[in-house]
């Protein structure tokens, strides 16, 4: 999810891509007291240890990526809510189109400092996702960056929040067009593999996840299941390059215990944890960091049972790490569109079923008193009518986000223009102007042998597997490579424009797809 975040869903007999976008003016970040102290370009920042995420499958957090877009008032409120439920853990956007807008080194911290501090504040783990490419690096929000001037971007990123985001996401979705286009799982493993070495540089504690997949079937040029894609990731050397892997089991009909189909989601993870016992990353875990439904789909009672069925079931996933539910507040309830519905509060803040739900399910986890929920499979009267609905709604969808990624492309294009005329009429140095020509190499990863561990596949378990905090060692065989300093940053005051999101549609058996948020 940031840069634009959003939701795809694809299926054998329907297609349906859409990204829903919003963009919105961003506040500015409250004045610092004091100006940090800048050596060889680095931004040196007083360092406000946040909890570090407990990477358990009783953790259990919330998934917004629209707190880059708010008010600090909004965040403020958004976070106290989430921590009336017990939540201590949130997931957030890092939108690269956003915070670097442009290819100069100046990075605009000014809204990701305010959320993460807010988090910090209240002593709560921030899993942070950084995607959405900006226009000069590449089509914006989709198009694949060269891994070297991505990986630049997240040793920045690590460098300003080490000790306060405590793990990050190396992409959101990239098995879907709507945000890795063209679907490649060589292109995003060498991203990966990019990104890797430069985050452990700047924060060796940091967990690193891959992966970051949306349960998507496969449709030729438009997306690959989660599986596939992950098996194809090892074959390109994926392997050494990730702390953990991570998946989101969106599904809008089937429960995620009850699935039975191959591709369902709780067949797509069972698949996933296969390869990678197979290639020695059983000690490895395996997140679920977006799961929701939105309610302009399905009832409130639907949405709270579901969520209910999976947090309860993902306990019985072999190797399963912390889950995020998909996501605070509707922007817009009862809106046409279904990214605008996700929320377990309604827009004005008035609780659904499912707020109720997180909250016993925060507590009943924690003293070990979580039970099965019996939940009956939502079947639509009309599933044909229900799938051509769908995928009506996200085309209106894409038409609504293309003019805006239009106006913030016409606006890239005329500033390099008007730089270049600048720098030949002597206004402006010729350096200033161009785009940098050549980007700083990353480290490579020291030891790609990972521990491979005795995991049984098969989905009950009677013993949960131990739990690790996020911030602790976690890859004995894994050495910090050589580090990479990241740029002084300039945070401007100013209007950052933001977001992404959406959320794809349901296919002929109701899977979510997920391209979202670049940390939806």
């Amino acid at each position: 999810m940031p840069g634009v975040f959003g939701r795809f869903a694809a299926t054998t007999r329907v297609i349906a891509v859409g990204t829903a976008a919003v963009v919105i003016a961003a506040t500015p970040a409250p004045a610092a007291s004091s100006t940090p102290p800048v050596s060889r370009g680095v931004l040196h920042l007083p360092v406000v240890l946040t909890a570090a995420i407990n990477e358990s499958p009783t953790t259990l957090g919330i998934a917004d990526s629209s707190l880059y877009t708010l008010s600090e008032t909004d965040v403020n409120k958004t976070l106290d809510e989430l921590q009336s439920l017990g939540v201590t853990d949130i997931r957030i956007a890092v939108p690269w189109i956003f915070v670097q807008p442009s290819s100069s080194q100046s990075y605009d911290w000014s809204k990701v400092d305010m959320v993460v501090d807010a988090a910090g504040a209240r002593n709560m783990g921030v899993l942070g996702v950084i995607s959405g490419t900006p226009t000069w690096a590449g089509f914006p929000i989709n198009g694949h960056p060269s891994p070297a001037v991505y990986a630049e971007f997240a040793s920045a990123v690590a460098t300003r929040y080490q000790g306060k985001i405590s793990a990050y996401e190396i992409w959101n979705e990239p098995n879907g067009v709507t945000f890795w286009s063209p679907v490649s799982a060589k292109a995003y493993t060498d991203l990966l593999k990019a990104a890797y070495p430069a985050i452990k540089a700047a924060d060796p504690s940091a967990t690193v996840i891959g992966g970051v997949l949306g349960a998507v079937g496969d449709i030729a040029g438009i997306s690959t299941n989660a599986a596939s894609f992950v098996n194809q990731m090892y074959a390109d050397g994926a392997h050494g390059f990730f702390d953990a892997l991570s998946f989101h089991p969106y599904h809008y009909v089937t429960p995620f215990s009850r699935g039975t189909v191959a591709g369902d989601p709780i067949e797509q993870v069972a698949a996933i944890r296969a390869l990678m016992l197979a290639n020695g990353d059983g000690a490895l875990k395996l997140w679920a960091t977006e799961y929701g439904l939105p309610t302009s789909e399905v009832s409130q009672a639907q949405q709270a049972a579901y969520i209910h069925d999976f947090v309860v079931a993902w306990q019985q996933v072999q190797g399963a790490g912390p889950m995020f539910i998909y996501t605070t507040r509707d922007a817009a309830t009862g809106a046409f569109d279904d990214e605008a519905n996700f929320g377990i509060f309604t827009t004005n803040w008035t609780p659904k079923i499912a707020a109720g739900t997180v909250a016993a399910l925060i507590a009943d986890l924690a003293d070990g008193t979580a039970e099965p929920f019996d939940v009956t499979p939502f079947l639509p009267a009309h599933p044909f009518l229900q799938a051509v609905q769908v995928f009506i709604r996200q085309l209106i969808n894409q038409a609504l986000i293309v003019p805006k990624l239009v106006v913030q492309l016409i606006s890239s294009v005329v500033t390099a223009v008007v730089k270049t005329i600048a720098s030949g009429l002597g206004i402006v140095r010729a350096s200033a102007a161009a785009a940098p020509s050549a980007q700083p190499s990353t480290a490579t990863a020291a030891s790609k042998s990972a521990a491979g561990g005795d995991d049984p596949v098969s989905r009950p378990r009677t013993t949960p597997s131990p739990a690790r905090a996020v911030g602790s060692s976690k890859r004995p065989d894994r050495a910090a490579p050589t580090s990479v300093s990241a740029p002084a940053s300039a945070s401007t005051s100013g209007h950052r424009t933001a977001q992404h999101h959406e959320r794809p549609a349901t296919g002929d058996h109701g899977s979510r797809g997920s391209t979202g948020r670049s940390a939806r």
